[in-house]
């Protein structure tokens, strides 16, 4: 898919990327991850919805940096943005970022959001370098719809 000036290679990810995944974010400070998320089940299911959006960054055979990326056809969401510590300050997320936001324009989604942890200061600094906007005139509200036993 995108070929960046580094090492890494960019590709949608798939089904068998879950054990790389899911070792990545849990390396990651600032990613949490919820039980209800972290099931091989529920990564096949979020990857067979967004089919295609989703991606990773790839050096040789191991996964560097992956975002999730989910749509509803108008807006899309961002999710679990990483990449591995030793990789860090050599462009890839941000090289993720606009694989992503090629993607989207590609089909027709012109607005994304993301959610970051308060506390994960990190984060909160990569969105704003590369110009995201922090809204301040909304609040997020979840609701339960079931639990995980």
């Amino acid at each position: 898919m995108v070929k960046p000036e580094n090492s890494v290679e960019i590709f949608p990810l798939s089904t068998g990327d879950y054990i790389a995944a899911m070792a990545l974010w849990q390396g990651c400070d600032g990613i949490r991850l919820r039980p209800e998320n972290t099931s091989e089940w529920s990564f096949r299911r979020f990857l067979a919805r967004n089919s295609g959006v989703c991606l990773g960054a790839w050096e040789a055979d191991r996964l560097v940096g992956a975002v999730l990326v989910g749509h509803d056809s108008l807006r899309a969401y961002l999710y679990h943005l990483a990449v591995a510590e030793t990789h860090r300050r050599q462009g890839i997320a941000r090289q993720l970022v606009q694989a992503v936001l090629k993607e989207l324009n590609r089909i027709d989604i012109t607005k994304a959001h993301l959610f970051v942890e308060t506390d994960n200061e990190v984060g909160l600094s990569f969105w704003r370098a590369i110009g995201a906007e922090q809204r301040t005139d909304l609040t997020v509200f979840s609701l339960t719809v079931r639990t995980i036993h």
